[in-house]
Parts: structure tokens; C-alpha cells; sequence
């Protein structure tokens, strides 16, 4: 699983990235270095105390890849812009922070000399439909050339998907906007769309408490209903950051803020990938897994290791809240409460999981 920051110049984002990744290693990719990527872990308080229930040699909490990309320009969709590189990258992760800024800083002007979150919102969106756009025009004059010489190797039903996307994107939306079934979700996965990935618009704002208010409502989305934007000072953030819990809640009193809305970004993070969170405990680790929403017993016991989901017979389940409660899985099992499931069983999230499976 993996998200990436996008966004104009001086509009934060890499302190977005600093933030989210505090504390933690990173490296560097491109020809300069200019995008980062770091492995995130996923703050759980359910595995802090699984931890003192188990004690384990090793704890592992759940994760996700991280990338900071280069700045966006206008115009980056072109293929001769330095900024199509991008692209192809982008398209690489499961989905997508968006940040434009709202704060003054003379000392870092704003590429187009004035701040406007809502046109660098509109900016960042339009770059993201016109990429979309070239990858389904090209992808339709080469299905329609193939029909024209008789091959029958083309679908019918992707032509007609590829002209339906088209039109949406014509009006200036993104594809999640469409609505599609599960087989076209099939047919359009490979194109990996920019505009179809889960998308947070964060509004970067300064460091004083008025202008969460001052800012303007923003759509992340012409046309479309999407997630309210998530407002912040990034700046003031990573300065929270580095101060112990009751240091940073008087200072976020003293600026005039109620809290800080670090725990919001993470939570908007986790929401965007789709996933749900199980357990595996021992002596020997515990574990925090992600799975997509949905998710089977059969298809965790794949996250964790192959020969499991090849060899499953049951999983062993108890919910998280169950398991606090009874104290252990010994006192679980003697109260009923931890049971057999088979592989179509739907992972809850805060399951602890136990795959029973043939060698």
C-alpha cells in the first residue's frame, strides 16, 4: 500500500511528508533526489496493549509506503513538461494527498504570485484529468485502429468503458465520480487512473488559530462529492511533534487551537487505503496486519504467508474488545467467545486471528 503527496511548489507538502514520517528513515529516488519515500507505521493503541497482554520478543506494527513526490507544475500532463516524469509514478500508488497552501509567507512567494487554495485545487485536479484523459484517448484510437484492421482481439465492452470515461473527464471530473460495476473495475485497474485513486485535498495553513476559519470552502472535486478537506498548519504540527503530550496541548491552547489535527492526517491516511486491521499474538510476536475492507478469513491468512492460505482449514477469531475483556485467549476460549471460522468468514476489524492450516 502506498500514498503519495502531491502538490505546487512551496505548498508545504514536504512538511505534510515530514510530519507523517517523523522520526523515521527515508530515501531518495530520481535524478536529483527529488522524491522521498519512507515506510510509515501506523500508530495502534490496540497493539500497545496487546503487547503488555502478550510480551513478546518482537511487536510489528501494520505500515505503508509513503512518497513524497516532486512539485507539480501547470502543464506537467504535457509529455514534454519535466513534470510528466511524474506521472508514470504516480500512478504507482493506492491513493493520493492532495495539498495546496493558505498561508502567507513572503520569504517563499507563491509560484503565481498570489495565494488561492481553491485555484491550486482546481490546478493540481486539471493536471491529474488531463493526464487521465491522454492515457484513455490513446488507449481508445488504438482499440478503434485494431477493429478497423479486423483483429478481434479488442474488447467491445472496454471501448465502450474507455468512451464513458472520456466523457467524464471531458466535464472536468474525476473518474470516481462514475459509477461502474465490478467487472469494469476489473477492465480499467491496469490503467492504474490518477482521478479514479482515493484522494484528501489538506489545506495548509499558518500558524494561527483565524485562518482555519478564513479559509474558503474548497471541493476536492468539480462536480463530485468528496471527503471535507482536512485543514492544518503543517509547520506548527512538526513543531508539536517534537514536544511531550502535555507540552504540546498547552502550547496548541496558547496559539488558540483545541488540539492538534496531526491524529486527524493519519486517520484520513489509514481511511484513504480501504483497509481493516487484524492481530496475531504469541510469545514470539505480536502483529498488526491491514487487509483490504472485506477482506476473508482465507485472504488474511494470505497477508500473512502463502502456505497458510494454501493449506487453511479454520481460523481461530476473537474480537479485540472480547479479549481485553476475559484477559486471555485461554479465558476467551473458556467463555465462547473465541471461535472456529472458515475462509469466507469477513475479518472484523480488531480481530486477533489464529490460522489453524495443513503443513
Amino acid at each position: 500500500m502506498r500514498i503519495g503527496i502531491i502538490g505546487l511548489p512551496a505548498s508545504g507538502k514536504s512538511t505534510i511528508y515530514q510530519l507523517l514520517t517523523h522520526g523515521q528513515p527515508s530515501h531518495h529516488t530520481g535524478q536529483s533526489g527529488e522524491t522521498s519515500i519512507s515506510v510509515v507505521k501506523v500508530p495502534d493503541p490496540r497493539l500497545e496493549r496487546l503487547t503488555l497482554m502478550f510480551k513478546p520478543k518482537k511487536v510489528t506494527p501494520a505500515s505503508f509506503e509513503l512518497v513524497d513526490f516532486a512539485p507539480l507544475m501547470k502543464e506537467s500532463s504535457k509529455p514534454t513538461s519535466p513534470g510528466a516524469q511524474l506521472l508514470p509514478q504516480m500512478r504507482q500508488t493506492t491513493a493520493l494527498l492532495m495539498v495546496v497552501r493558505a498561508f502567507q509567507d513572503e520569504r517563499v512567494p507563491h509560484i503565481e504570485g498570489q495565494i488561492d487554495p481553491i485555484e491550486d485545487a482546481q490546478t493540481l485536479q486539471t493536471e491529474l484529468i488531463l493526464a487521465d484523459l491522454d492515457i484513455v484517448e490513446k488507449r481508445i484510437a488504438r482499440i478503434e485502429e485494431a477493429m478497423r484492421k479486423g483483429k478481434r482481439t479488442e474488447s467491445p465492452q472496454e471501448l465502450a468503458l474507455l468512451r464513458r470515461c472520456y466523457a467524464v473527464l471531458q466535464e472536468e471530473q474525476s473518474l470516481r465520480s462514475m459509477p461502474r460495476t465490478i467487472e469494469e473495475e476489473r477492465l480499467l485497474r491496469g490503467f492504474q487512473f490518477l482521478t479514479a485513486k482515493p484522494s484528501v485535498l489538506v489545506v495548509n495553513i499558518g500558524e494561527e488559530a483565524g485562518e482555519a476559519s478564513a479559509v474558503p470552502q474548497i471541493p476536492s472535486t468539480r462536480g463530485t462529492s468528496e471527503p471535507t478537506p482536512l485543514t492544518l498548519s503543517a509547520k506548527l504540527e512538526l513543531e508539536l511533534a517534537d514536544l511531550p503530550p502535555d507540552e504540546a496541548a498547552a502550547f496548541c491552547a496558547e496559539l488558540g487551537f483545541e488540539a492538534s489535527a496531526a491524529p486527524q492526517l493519519r486517520q484520513a491516511c489509514y481511511d484513504l487505503l480501504g483497509l481493516t486491521t487484524f492481530f496475531t499474538v504469541g510469545s514470539d510476536e505480536v502483529r498488526a496486519w491491514m487487509v483490504p475492507k472485506g477482506a476473508t478469513a482465507l485472504q488474511a491468512a494470505g497477508a500473512i504467508h502463502s502456505d497458510l492460505e494454501q493449506g487453511f482449514i479454520r481460523a481461530e477469531v476473537v474480537a479485540y474488545e472480547a479479549l481485553i475483556r476475559c484477559g486471555s485467549l485461554a479465558a476467551a476460549r473458556h467463555e465462547g467467545v473465541l471461535r472456529l471460522e472458515g475462509k469466507e468468514y469477513p475479518v472484523a476489524d480488531g480481530d486477533i486471528m489464529t490460522i489453524r492450516f495443513n503443513v
